[in-house]
């Protein structure tokens, strides 16, 4: 790719230093190991440089090359140090958000940075996730309120189910490893407070959604319009969130670079005039620069925000000092940046998915507006309007479908009206904060914005209840790996224009058939029983692409568990699901369930208790045991008891155990 990618050093830079920050999350190598053979091969660089001879640049070129790796590493260790070591006694910790309310508590973040044990008193510097009892007492914490408490945080771990989303290390890239409950009266505010800048914002944003909250433009209107310009998603209910994934118009409500440009195009429109001067110019750099960090600090420092400041950040330096800058070189050098200060934003669904979509905008919509000239003005807007949508969403398409495993079929109509609408949005909530003192001037934008957002999500509304919205494509590890190599090598045969590349992106498209082809082929005659775990009981019985679902009660979509079957559903491309009850009577060519009792393939599986017949006669391969009991006159050496919690009368018993809330989910495949 040279003709497009001349002078971009931060590229060569970026790629060698996020492999050694992804080579250090595999292996488990520590930091001090690492300055070694840096050390040497920084010497051994600088004894090749001082006697640089051309026939030895590629030598100098894979010492460096090799250099940034380990320089990735070393950063990526240093950063992710080990959690404290687990001690007892008061601790004192700052609040870090706003609690959110839950079902039954209210949900936060801390910062513990103190505990006394005895008489010694422990600096530490510790993320904890907190979950409050709900009381009156919640209204007075607010970000940087100090408070002590003696309850031991405890670590974080996942239910173990299959294909759940990973929330522990989800919480690890992120420093957080323990979280801690706390009932009324165990803990109390010191009075003393701890104010970072951090906080100062978080405390700021309290105040801005305030406003917005008392302009009474309607509980959905309000987070909509929070989480558009503030960044503000934690209060965002799950229906919304749904409409808007399935339209294909979430990225609107995650603050980006669309966000960032129509605020530093605002910005510019009312300060430009400054640039028309010579200390005009560094008064306008300083300006917009602290403008957009600022907004960045507001809007919760997430790494599509952060991608987007640090990139216009160059853009307005470079420009101020009659530099041209080379976007691509500007795309990695933000990158570089962002990883050097926080080396796990490489693992950040947000951090890859918005690097791809500006490099598909940049790389890819340029060609794609020029298949089509359009001479009227209102015609261009809305065909570059398409045309970057659809170079984001091809850029983007293999990481979607991986993380969220489907793919929404009318993006484009979405697109076409959600981000007219943000383009006014954004600016009148802005213009809503700044004039809410003015009782007709806010009441006027109010009223705007609040029509404006039923119309969005009217159509947002119609358009994902069209047939086929949203279906389901998943992508596994594997056929990530094909398809973002197929798609790169495409990327090459655009800009090269020549035939090995295509060659290259065909072999793999054959490769990715084959290899989906032969998954099918092993998932034909494949038998599988998964016992989730879950305080109810939920089993799955899948053969080849068809699933059995028998539960204790009947599942509700916004039950936990049916979430879980669908990710198994999803996961293993089952087509057929047939959700039963335990206390039902089925029966059909592959299974037979009658009073709790299931016999599937082969394998007989004691659900219920109430079946007491059942068990008299029939030797069961697996008991799933309820509160009560479990009673039987024969029972199999393999048979295999599974219970949610452990049942000290039985667990000494010559039978198999499998503890759910310990162990995770249950599964056997034959």
């Amino acid at each position: 790719m040279e003709n497009t990618f001349k002078n971009i050093p931060f590229l060569r830079i970026t790629v060698a230093f996020a492999t050694g920050i992804f080579l250090a999350s595999i292996f488990t190598i520590t930091s001090t190991i690492l300055i070694y053979p840096a050390v040497g091969l920084c010497a051994f660089s600088i004894l090749i440089h001082k006697r640089y001879k051309f026939y030895l640049s590629p030598v100098f070129g894979g010492m460096t090359f090799i250099l940034l790796v380990l320089f990735g590493a070393i950063t990526y260790q240093q950063y992710n140090h080990l959690p404290p070591p687990e001690t007892k006694g008061l601790m004192a910790a700052t609040v870090l958000e706003t609690p959110q309310e839950k079902t039954s508590t209210y949900k936060s973040l801390l910062l513990l940075h103190s505990v006394k044990s005895g008489d010694t008193l422990i600096g530490t510097r510790e993320k904890v996730l907190v979950y409050f009892e709900k009381a009156e007492d919640i209204k007075q914490l607010k970000p940087g309120s100090q408070i002590i408490f003696e309850q031991s945080p405890e670590p974080i771990e996942n239910r173990g189910n299959p294909y759940e989303f990973d929330y522990k290390k989800y919480l690890e890239k992120k420093h957080i490893f323990r979280q801690v409950y706390l009932q009324t009266g165990n803990w109390h505010l010191t009075g003393y407070g701890n104010y970072t800048p951090l906080l100062r914002a978080e405390t700021i944003r309290d105040k801005l959604l305030k406003i917005y909250r008392d302009q009474e433009i309607g509980a959905q209107e309000t987070e909509i319009l929070s989480a558009l310009t503030l960044g503000y998603k934690r209060e965002l209910d799950r229906e919304t969130k749904r409409v808007f994934s399935s339209a294909g118009a979430m990225h609107v409500l995650a603050v980006s670079g669309l966000h960032v440009g129509i605020i530093f195009f605002a910005f510019s429109f009312c300060f430009g005039f400054l640039q028309k001067r010579r200390i005009g110019k560094f008064i306008y750099v300083v300006l917009s620069i602290s403008f957009l960090w600022g907004y960045a600090l507001i809007t919760g420092l997430s790494p599509s925000v952060l991608r987007a400041c640090t990139m216009f950040s160059l853009i307005i330096i470079a420009g101020n000092i009659n530099r041209r800058a080379n976007i691509y070189n500007t795309l990695a050098a933000s990158a570089f940046l962002l990883l050097l200060v926080n080396p796990n934003n490489l693992f950040e669904v947000g951090f890859q998915l918005s690097y791809m979509a500006v490099f598909g905008i940049v790389f890819l919509q340029p060609r794609i507006a020029g298949l089509w000239t359009i001479k009227n003005k209102v015609g261009l807007f809305f065909w570059n309007l398409i045309s970057v949508s659809i170079a984001a969403q091809i850029a983007t398409f293999p990481l979607s479908a991986y993380y969220f495993n489907q793919f929404p079929t009318y993006f484009l109509l979405s697109n076409i009206v959600v981000i007219p609408a943000a383009m006014l949005l954004i600016p009148l909530g802005l213009g809503l904060l700044a004039f809410s003192k003015i009782p007709l001037l806010s009441t006027s934008i109010a009223f705007v914005v609040k029509w404006i957002i039923k119309g969005v999500y009217f159509l947002l509304s119609s358009i994902e209840s069209f047939p086929h919205s949203t279906p389901d494509v998943v992508l596994h590890v594997p056929e990530l790996l094909f398809v973002l190599v197929m798609l790169f090598s495409i990327f090459l045969f655009l800009n090269s224009h020549r035939a090995v590349f295509l060659k290259s992106a065909l072999s793999f498209a054959v490769v990715l058939a084959a290899f989906i082809l032969f998954s099918a082929y092993k998932q034909i005659n494949r038998r599988e029983i998964i016992v989730l775990n879950s305080q109810e009981q939920v089993t799955c019985f899948i053969y080849a692409n068809k699933m059995y679902v028998i539960s204790a009660d009947t599942l509700s979509v916004d039950d936990y568990n049916y979430s879980s079957v669908q990710d198994i559903k999803r996961q293993k491309r089952i087509t057929n699901t047939i959700f039963l009850t335990s206390e039902s009577t089925f029966n059909d060519a592959l299974l037979f369930l009658d009073k709790g009792l299931v016999v599937f393939e082969g394998k007989k599986v004691l659900m219920e208790q109430q079946s007491k017949p059942a068990t008299n006669t029939v030797s069961p391969d697996i008991i799933i045991s309820s509160k009560t009991a479990y009673t039987f006159e024969t029972i199999s050496e393999d048979c295999c008891v599974i219970r949610y919690y452990r049942d000290r009368k039985n667990s000494s018993s010559e039978t198999k155990h499998h503890i759910l809330s310990a162990q995770g989910a249950f599964t056997t495949t034959w």
